[in-house]
Parts: C-alpha cells; sequence; structure tokens
C-alpha cells in the first residue's frame, strides 16, 4: 500500500480532474458537485447521480439512449473501454433490476485483461473467484450490496492492494481508486477483532427487528383475544345470549385474531410499544430502539 503522503499528493492530483473527481466522490459516497461540459462527462454524472439518489427513472432514461449504440469487437466504441462508466452503468444495472444482455455484450467485446474479467464475474454473480481483482468487487459490493461481502473477499482484497508496490506507478486511476476505497473499507470492517462481525451484526439486526415484527403481532393477538375472552366469561349475559356465543364461538375467536389485531397493528403506539417490549425483553440496547 502506498505511503500517506503519497496517497494525499495522488488525490490532490485526482481532484485537477472533473471525471476523476466525480468517480472518487461517488465511491465515497459523496455529493457530486460538477464535471466539465463534454456529453460524455455530462452522461457519466447523470448515471452517477441516479444512483446515488436512487432514481431508477432517471438512470434508465440514460441507459436507455447508451444501450442504443451496438458496438462489435471490430468496431468498439470509445464508451466499452471506459472503465468508469462500464462500472457505475454495472452499479445501476444490477441496483435497478436491468436486463443485463446489452452490458454483458459490451464487457465481451472489451480487452480480455483482469478489470474486464472481474465486470463479467460481477455480472454473474461470482463475487469470489480467484481471477477477480478483488478490491474492485468489494468496491462493487461495498456500493450495491454489502451484505454479499463476507470475511474471504476482506482478506483477499487486502492482500491484493498491500501486495501491490507499483499501485501508482501503474498509472491505472480506476484500479487505484478502488483500491483506495476498498482499503478504507476494510479498516472499518476490520475494527471488529472477527473481521467481519460488523456487518454480521448488521444483518442480524435487520433479521432481528423482522422476527421482532412477526412475535409483535401473536403478541398482540394474544392480548386481544384474551381480553375478548375475558368479556365472554363476565357473569353479565342472559343464559340465550351465553348459549349463542358458545355456538358461535369460533367466529368471534377468528374476528378477534384477524380483525382487532389488524386494528392494533394501525395504531402505532400499540404496535411500536408491542415491538418495543419484546425488543426489551430479548436485551435489544434501549438507545437502539427506534421510537
Amino acid at each position: 500500500m502506498v505511503s500517506i503522503e503519497n496517497r494525499v499528493s495522488y488525490i490532490e492530483r485526482v481532484n485537477e480532474s472533473p471525471k476523476l473527481k466525480a468517480f472518487h466522490y461517488f465511491l465515497l459516497g459523496k455529493e457530486i458537485s460538477s464535471l466539465s461540459n463534454s456529453d460524455l462527462d455530462k452522461q457519466f454524472f447523470k448515471i452517477v447521480s441516479a444512483i446515488q439518489t436512487d432514481n431508477k427513472t432517471a438512470f434508465e432514461e440514460v441507459y436507455a439512449k447508451k444501450s442504443k449504440s451496438k458496438p462489435t469487437k471490430d468496431s468498439p466504441a470509445p464508451f466499452v473501454s471506459d472503465d468508469y462508466l462500464i462500472f457505475c452503468l454495472i452499479i445501476g444495472i444490477c441496483k435497478f433490476s436491468i436486463d443485463k444482455t446489452w452490458i454483458k455484450n459490451i464487457i465481451s467485446i472489451r480487452n480480455r485483461n483482469i478489470t474486464t474479467i472481474t465486470f463479467e464475474n460481477i455480472l454473474n454473480e461470482n463475487y469470489s473467484s480467484t481471477s477477480n481483482q478483488a478490491e474492485i468487487v468489494l468496491t462493487f459490493l461495498s456500493l450495491y450490496k454489502q451484505s454479499k461481502i463476507n470475511n474471504d473477499l476482506l482478506n483477499a482484497a487486502l492482500k491484493s492492494i498491500t501486495e501491490n508496490t507499483t499501485l501508482l506507478e501503474n498509472k491505472n486511476d480506476f484500479q487505484t481508486l478502488c483500491a483506495f476505497r476498498a482499503y478504507d473499507f476494510i479498516i472499518y470492517q476490520k475494527e471488529a477483532s472477527e473481521g467481519n462481525e460488523i456487518t454480521s451484526l448488521k444483518n442480524f439486526n435487520q433479521k432481528f427487528k423482522t422476527r421482532i415484527k412477526v412475535l409483535s403481532w401473536f403478541l398482540q393477538a394474544a392480548i386481544f383475544f384474551g381480553l375478548i375472552y375475558g368479556l365472554f366469561k363476565l357473569p353479565i349475559y342472559t343464559p340465550e345470549a351465553v348459549a349463542f356465543i358458545e355456538k358461535y364461538n369460533f367466529v368471534f375467536t377468528l374476528l378477534g385474531v384477524s380483525g382487532f389485531t389488524f386494528l392494533g397493528n394501525q395504531i402505532p403506539i400499540i404496535k411500536n410499544k408491542s415491538q418495543e417490549f419484546l425488543m426489551r425483553l430479548f436485551g435489544y440496547p434501549k438507545k437502539l430502539i427506534k421510537k
């Protein structure tokens, strides 16, 4: 890995190029403010902006125009070799679930190098291939779907980056910026002693909350059913009324479970309090509970 001093100098140079700066900001999740006036850069800007703002319509508008281009291996268009554009297109296509046929054809007519192979494997969701440039895969997943990142990928990316002693000398800004972003991401993930513990805990947290919602539904059902059952047992009914209730008890039970529980779920305070009660019961930190 390059020294901090060399990295700072490199980023200063990157900031002099509107497109490199925009790509760097995109990788960091920073808002992109401006680009140069060329048509290609405007198109690139719209793509990354649509991804950042989760605007599928805006992305599809640019993609519809770009996908009309049908370059071949014998006459490839200049954009085919644009790693920045292709990488961002792949992210948008995966993020917005767009058909991959066109982009796969574009990948197939590129020069067969490690970046092209990595792009191809990303499209095929083959994130663990030893032919991949691990730092590019890690950068892609950090922007697209972090739940797919595992400790093996973190280790592979770290090994690839630290063993690349000619990172800046290669003068491949795409690979360099991805390596920097991947390295920073690894440091963040490695804060936990078990490597990918942070990501695992985040995934568990989402599953835990989902299960709590289900348990909350059953808790509300039990409470309302108990209330209804208690009312039925009160000695305020005539013998005829009691006989009627007992005869159609199953109907009232269904109504109690479905109707009253549905009503309870529509009242935010009931729903929130029941979920909070269960989360506290299972030891969920109070300060993390969103009220």
